[in-house]
């Protein structure tokens, strides 16, 4: 869709101003063509580690689910970037690739 309207990123805006009639009657397609172009992260967690995530979900949220999981790692991602930057760590530490 970014492609067809020409931008490299786009919003619900975007679309409607393109095509009025999909985000009243498809919004949950109108919600894909919006989330298909963010960044994705892949982890490989050993088994221990998974059992542990797992755990630290369900005694702070209750359960273990996949929104549960989102609400997690987007709590720890800002957490571990207001520390990075709290305590100066510079952004090309570790195995980052440049």
């Amino acid at each position: 869709m970014s492609e067809w309207l020409g931008k490299p990123r786009i919003t619900e805006k975007d679309i409607e101003k393109a095509q009025p009639s999909l985000l009243e009657f498809f919004p949950i397609l109108t919600r894909y063509f919006v989330n298909s172009q963010k960044m994705r992260v892949t982890a490989i967690l050993s088994d221990e580690e998974a059992e542990g995530l797992k755990g630290a979900i369900t005694a702070a949220f209750g359960s273990f689910t996949p929104g549960n999981l989102q609400k997690a790692l987007h709590q720890a991602l800002a957490d571990w970037s207001m520390k990075s930057r709290r305590i100066g760590i510079p952004r090309e530490s570790g195995n980052a690739r440049k």
